[in-house]
């Protein structure tokens, strides 16, 4: 097989969801370090990468979804474990997508623009007051 049949097959396998490591295991397939140094000498690769681990992303919503509709009353506690740690692996994979969205809001009195209010300090020397 030449490089580039190699590398569609490997973003291929990563959009359905394998990491790195488990596609290195697989025959034919290059080493981890090997495979990360192709990845990182070019830019294109790289983009490549990042799309694919997206879609990636979206094979572990499958693959949570089946898993949460499975659960039975016999599995039901590691049905949860399951599809509490895709919940996990795909927030970080993909958190603009599937992470919490943290907002912070600053308001004032009753809803309202935050006012400032200017202190001013007069120091006073008491030996000058007597």
């Amino acid at each position: 097989m030449d490089i580039a049949s190699v590398w569609e097959e490997i973003l291929s396998k990563l959009e359905e969801g394998l990491t790195l490591r488990q596609l290195c295991e697989e025959p034919g397939m290059p080493c981890w370090s090997g495979l990360r140094k192709f990845i990182r000498a070019e830019p294109e690769r790289v983009t490549q990468y990042a799309h694919a681990r997206a879609i990636g992303a979206e094979a572990l919503e499958d693959e949570l979804l089946h898993a949460a509709r499975s659960a039975g009353p016999e599995d039901a506690n590691a049905r949860r474990l399951q599809v509490d740690a895709l919940k996990w692996v795909m927030s970080k994979r993909a958190p603009k997508v599937y992470g919490d969205k943290i907002t912070q809001e600053h308001t004032g009195e009753g809803g309202g623009p935050i006012k400032f209010t200017a202190v001013r300090r007069i120091i006073v020397d008491p030996a000058k007051s007597e």
